[in-house]
């Protein structure tokens, strides 16, 4: 059975609804579930992150990028104790947004596969195709990283080339948020 599942996409894609949904069948099934995400905000690493994002500071894009792969680090730990319990661990983001919002930003992308190169490789691998115009009409408040549309196509291209590479699972996620949930489903089976 698949117990570490991962949602991927451009912000405003849906992974998080999406997670949310898989999390609530499973429970009903009856399997204890982690649900996560990346970064973890509450942490320290993750505070860093979100003042960033929130452009209270600025950082260089690598620093960044190394700031992610800490941060999935102790995330790692997390995950680690929920697979190792039984559980089933579902996560909204995991090393390929740092791959694809870091790569956008210019960091080389062989260097980014190198600093995540230790991070446990999850079962399945989601990714919520969302083209970037129809994402930024979801979000009202928008992050760096959400309000700059030539960013968002850069960060989507990536993402295209990612989910080749490492063979996710694409959905479609233009569609209904029902129609999406019963299609991650169809793959479940």
């Amino acid at each position: 059975m698949k117990r570490f599942i991962v949602f991927e996409g451009i912000d405003a894609s849906g992974k998080e609804t999406q997670a949310k949904l898989l999390s609530s069948f499973f429970k009903k099934k009856g399997f204890e579930v982690l649900l996560t995400h990346e970064p973890i905000y509450d942490e320290p690493i993750g505070k860093v992150i979100k003042s960033n994002l929130e452009k209270k500071i600025s950082l260089a894009s690598e620093t960044i990028a190394m700031l992610y792969a800490a941060d999935r680090h102790e995330h790692y730990l997390k995950v680690k104790k929920a697979l190792n319990e039984d559980k089933i661990v579902i996560s909204d983001r995991y090393k390929y947004s740092n791959m694809a919002y870091q790569g956008a930003n210019g960091v080389d992308p062989k260097w980014i596969e190198e600093i995540e190169k230790y991070s446990l490789d999850p079962d399945m691998v989601f990714y919520i195709r969302v083209r970037p115009e129809s994402a930024m009409k979801r979000r009202e408040e928008k992050d760096l990283y959400e309000e700059n549309i030539e960013f968002q196509k850069k960060v989507f291209e990536i993402y295209e080339r990612l989910s080749k590479k490492y063979k996710f699972i694409t959905i479609d996620g233009e569609k209904s948020i029902e129609e999406i949930h019963k299609n991650i489903l169809k793959y479940l089976e």
